[in-house]
C-alpha cells in the first residue's frame, strides 16, 4: 500500500504544474461549509447521526453491519490493486439496486419494531420539511423514500466528481479537473486510503463510507457552492430579514418581486447585458409598489466555477445604481438554473415565516419570461423535482408572470448537489 501512495504521489507532482493556469478560482471550505453541504443535501443522514438511539439502532443491526463491512471490504480491496482506472474504486462506493432495497427492506422492519425510530421520523424529518413532497406517505414509506434519494444522491456525486460523468447540466456543474490525469487518480486514492484508515472508527453507520466520499469528492473539486454565504440570515440577508417584521404585506399586492438572472459567459463582467436588463425591469415593478421587497436569485453558475455571485452582484447594482436599501433585498446566491429561482425564492419566503398564500411577480426578459411561462418549463420542474415549485397565475406583461409559491419547495434535492 505505501508503495502504491508514493508512486500516486510522484504522479501528482509531476502534474502539478498542469493544472495552474486554467483560470478558476479555488473555493475554501471550511468544516463548517462541509457541515452545512451534508445538512442540504442529506437531513435524513444527519439526522440519524444525531440521534443516539436510531444510531445505534442502525450500526448494531446485524444485516446492516453486515453491507457496512462487505463496502468496507471492497472498498479497501480495490485501493489495494489500483492499476490506472477510478472505475472500480468508485464503483465500490456506490449502493447497487439489489443492496439498496435490501437496506430500504430492513429500514422497513426496523421501524415497525422501533416506536422511537417512527417518532423519530415524525419528530425529525416531517418537521424539517426536507422531504415535504413525501409528506402524504406513511412513516415507513418517507422513511424509505427519503433513504433511496440520499443513496441515489450519493451515487451521483461519485459518477459525476469521482468518474467524471457527465451531470445534467455539464457546462457549469461538471467535475473541476481532468478525471484521466495521474494528478486526479492519485488524489481519489489517497483521499479514499484516508478516509478508509482515518475515518472508518468514527461511525459504523451503514451510509458513512459512501457519505464520506460524496462530501470528499465535492470538497476535493471546490465545488461548496451550497454553503456559500451561509448562514444567509446572519450575513446577507440579515437587514432584510430584520426588516421583515416590520412590513404590512396586506397593503402590497404581492409579497416580492423574484428578478431572474441572466449570468455572463466570461470571467470579467459581474453582470451580463441582459442581466442588467432584467434588473431594471424589476426596478420599474418595485417603484410602482407591487411589493415591499426584491428577491434577486443566481449562483456561481455562469461561467463554470465562475468567482461573481450573481445575486450578491445584482444586490449591490440594485443599491449603487437605483438606491434600493438594502433592507428591501433578499438574496438567494445558490440558484443555477430557472427552477430553483423559483424554488429558492419560495424558500426564502417560507424560512422567514412571509406567508406564500399570497403570490409573487416574477420578472425577467421577454424571451425568458416567454419559457418560464411556457408548459415545457412546468414538465422540466416536474421531472427534475417532482413537483412544482410554484403555480402560474397570470402573465401580466411580456416580461412578468404571477406565481403562487408552494410549500412542496422545501424538499431537498442531493441529485443537484452544487443547489440541492
Amino acid at each position: 500500500m505505501k508503495r502504491i501512495l508514493i508512486i500516486l504521489l510522484t504522479f501528482m507532482i509531476m502534474s502539478l504544474q498542469a493544472q495552474k493556469g486554467k483560470g478558476f478560482t479555488l473555493g475554501f471550505t471550511s468544516a463548517h461549509s462541509n457541515a452545512v453541504v451534508q445538512d442540504k443535501n442529506f437531513y435524513l443522514l444527519t439526522a440519524i447521526q444525531k440521534n443516539e438511539a436510531v444510531r445505534r439502532l442502525l450500526e448494531n443491526d446485524l444485516i446492516l453491519k453486515s453491507i457496512y463491512e462487505k463496502q468496507q471490504k471492497e472498498i479497501e480491496g480495490q485501493v489495494i490493486v489500483f492499476k490506472d482506472s477510478l472505475k472500480s474504486l468508485i464503483s465500490s462506493y456506490q449502493f447497487k439496486e439489489g443492496v439498496l432495497k435490501n437496506i430500504s427492506k430492513r429500514l422497513e422492519v426496523l421501524i415497525h419494531e422501533n416506536q422511537f425510530f417512527q417518532d423519530f421520523v415524525n419528530d425529525n424529518l416531517r418537521t424539517s420539511g426536507a422531504y415535504e413532497n413525501f409528506k402524504n406517505e406513511s412513516d415507513a414509506q418517507l422513511l424509505i423514500k427519503a433513504w433511496e434519494l440520499c443513496a441515489t444522491g450519493m451515487n451521483q456525486i461519485s459518477s459525476v466528481y469521482g468518474a467524471g460523468e457527465a451531470p445534467q447540466y455539464a457546462v457549469i456543474d461538471s467535475v473541476s479537473y481532468d478525471v484521466k490525469s495521474n494528478f486526479y487518480k492519485g488524489a481519489v486514492v489517497m483521499w479514499s486510503d484516508f478516509l478508509q484508515h482515518a475515518k472508518q472508527k468514527e461511525s459504523r453507520l451503514f451510509f458513512q463510507p459512501a457519505l464520506d466520499f460524496s462530501l470528499a469528492l465535492l470538497y476535493m473539486n471546490h465545488r461548496d457552492e451550497a454553503a456559500r454565504y451561509e448562514p444567509l440570515a446572519e450575513n446577507e440577508n440579515k437587514k432584510a430579514i430584520a426588516h421583515l417584521k416590520n412590513i404590512n404585506f396586506d397593503t402590497y399586492a404581492y409579497s416580492s418581486i423574484l428578478v431572474l438572472g441572466n449570468g455572463p459567459e466570461n470571467y470579467q463582467d459581474r453582470l451580463s447585458a441582459v442581466g442588467k436588463l432584467n434588473l431594471q425591469l424589476g426596478v420599474l415593478e418595485y417603484q410602482s409598489k407591487k411589493a415591499p421587497i426584491l428577491i434577486v436569485s443566481g449562483g456561481h453558475a455562469h461561467p463554470f466555477r465562475t468567482s461573481f455571485c450573481e445575486a450578491i452582484e445584482m444586490k449591490k447594482e440594485l443599491m449603487e445604481m437605483y438606491k434600493i436599501p438594502e433592507e428591501n433585498i433578499l438574496i438567494d446566491p445558490h440558484a443555477r438554473h430557472t427552477t430553483t429561482n423559483l424554488r429558492n425564492a419560495t424558500r426564502l419566503l417560507v424560512l422567514n415565516q412571509v406567508s406564500i398564500t399570497k403570490p409573487i411577480l416574477v420578472v425577467t426578459n421577454s424571451s425568458h419570461s416567454s419559457y418560464l411561462g411556457n408548459k415545457i418549463f412546468a414538465a422540466r420542474c416536474m421531472s427534475e423535482f417532482g413537483y412544482l415549485p410554484a403555480i402560474q397565475l397570470k402573465r401580466l406583461s411580456d416580461t412578468t408572470i404571477e406565481f403562487l409559491p408552494k410549500i412542496e419547495s422545501l424538499h431537498q434535492n442531493p441529485i443537484d448537489p452544487l443547489d440541492p
